[in-house]
């Protein structure tokens, strides 16, 4: 039996992007956040990741709504 990871792989790309645009939020007003930029980057990685979840578990699944 295979794990369904269709709801992890969203909740990861919908968290990250929530998260950089607080941070983008908050460096347009000039809060000073550390390590900005390696947290951006690091968003972006774990984004790209998500969605690599989310394509490989629709595929797994056999579901061809992504046609």
């Amino acid at each position: 039996m295979k794990h369904d990871l269709t709801l992890a792989g969203a909740a990861l790309v919908s968290g990250c992007i929530i998260t950089g645009g607080i941070l983008i939020g908050a460096l347009t007003f000039s809060v000073e956040v550390p390590f900005a930029p390696y947290i951006m980057v690091t968003l972006a990685a774990l984004i790209v990741l998500g969605a690599a979840v989310l394509i490989l578990s629709c595929r797994t699944r056999g579901d061809l709504s992504l046609r």
